[in-house]
Order: C-alpha cells, then structure tokens, then sequence
C-alpha cells in the first residue's frame, strides 16, 4: 500500500512541477510577445510622429514659398507697375521744362529704386528656376551674389545633374541661397566656390577660403535670429530626405556639403 502512495505522490509532484514549468514558459511568452508588442506600437508611434513633424515641416516651408510668391507678384506687378509709371510720368514732365536735366538726378534714383524691387522680387522667387531648373538658377545665383558683394563666386558642374519636382527644386535652391549668405556674412572669405556634382545623388558644396565659421556657435545663438538660417537649412534637408555635412576639421575657410538622394526628390 505504500509503494503505489510514494508513487502517486511522485507522479504528482512531477506533473505539478511540469505544470508549473509550462505555466512559467507560457507566461515568459506572454510577456516577450506582450513586450514585443508594445516596442512594435511605440515605434508605429515614432513612425506616424516622424511622419505628422514631417509634414508639418513641409506644410511650413511650402506656405513660407507662398507667400514669398505672392510678395513677389506684389512687388513686380504692383510696386514695379506704379514705379514704371511714375518714371514715364517724370520724364514727360522733364521735356516741358527748361532745364529738364534738373530732374535726371530724380530720374536716377527712381530707376535705382525699380532696379531694386526687381532684384527683391527675383530673389523672393526666381524666375530662372521656374524656367530652366535647379543649376542655371544656382549659377544666376552666384552671378548675382559675386555683383553686389564683388565677391569672386566661382560655379561648378560635375557629371550629370537630373531634373527634380519644382517644388524640391525651390528648397534645393533655398539651402544653397542660404549658404552663400552665411559665407559672405561669417566667413570673411576672398572666394567662394559652389559645386554641383551629379550622379547616384545630387551633391552640393559651398566652400569659402576665410576663416570659417562655427554652426554650432550660430545656431545657439539667439540674438537677432542669427541661428534660423542654418536650422531652416537642416529642416529642408531633412524634408528632401538627404544630409547636410559641416565639414569642422578644416584648417581654412569652411564647406558645407548637401546630398539629396534622387529617389527621395
């Protein structure tokens, strides 16, 4: 009688014991499938977060190029027209007058004042891009650049650049627009070059020859806004899928290198 009792308890103790280890195992499972879960839906989360700041990012940028556009439609078509009008006005006034080279010095500065609505106008939308696409914007660009700062601004092309979307095409632009300006204004520099290479990607260079700057130092620095150039730099890029790379480890001068992959534009 105390054989079969020993080995009922055995056996129950072994089941009760197997028991247990499964109910462990299941729920070991649980929690890795529980926990596998919710690193999933965080990082859905993440996914529909990156995807709600990126078009919001692109909703910002693109309302920022309307209303450039419709300054630029005001100034050209209204200021510009009234101007045009004034200076047609005046030189009808100069011929009934005596002396009528009296009024050149006024004729001077009105021509002077419908050369630089022109020229804000141009730069709020060019014209040239909507035209004839990214790089003959970009040489135009640092035509007009090297004019007003007598600044050498050299222009580069390399290999085969391809076409973008026209709205792509406008925030490549703006990022090249933006890093001339931080050259001419930071950098103290006595020639800037800008390269456009063409290839697997879009790679776009700004390099100066003066005594660089520190990105990092502009961007935290909030006095008059100075860091909003570089940081809406980085928003464009971000929004065109591609990289922007302050190269830091230079002796002389600065260069700043955008690669935009050409699946992403």
């Amino acid at each position: 009688m105390a054989g079969p009792s020993e080995y009922q308890i055995a056996l129950l103790i072994t089941l009760g014991t197997v028991g247990m280890l499964l109910l462990a195992i299941a729920i070991i499972l649980f929690m890795v499938f529980y926990q596998k879960k919710m690193i999933q839906e965080q990082f859905k989360r993440q996914q529909l977060e990156l995807i709600y700041q990126q078009k919001m990012m692109e909703a910002a940028l693109e309302s920022q190029e309307q209303e450039r556009r419709r300054l630029a439609g005001e100034l050209h078509d209204s200021i510009g027209a009234m101007l045009s009008t004034i200076r047609v006005g005046i030189i009808t006034i100069a011929r009934q007058l005596p002396e009528p080279e009296s009024l050149d010095q006024s004729k001077k500065m009105l021509d002077d004042t419908i050369s630089s609505v022109r020229a804000i106008s141009r730069e709020l939308m060019p014209s040239t891009l909507e035209k004839f696409g990214f790089t003959p914007a970009v040489k135009e660009l640092c035509e007009r650049f090297q004019e007003t700062s007598l600044l050498p601004i050299h222009c580069i092309e390399h290999g085969e650049v391809r076409s973008f979307e026209k709205s792509r095409e406008l925030m490549l632009f703006r990022v090249v627009q933006e890093l001339l300006n931080n050259a001419l204004k930071h950098s103290k520099a006595s020639v800037i070059e800008v390269s456009i290479e063409g290839g697997d990607a879009l790679s776009v260079s700004v390099e100066d020859n003066g005594i660089g700057y520190d990105p990092d130092a502009i961007k935290n620095s909030a006095q008059n806004g100075k860091g909003l150039g570089l940081f809406n730099i980085e928003n464009r890029a971000r929004v065109l899928g591609g990289v922007i790379h302050f190269d830091k480890e230079r002796s002389i001068g600065s260069k700043v290198t955008l690669v935009v992959p050409y699946e992403k534009v």
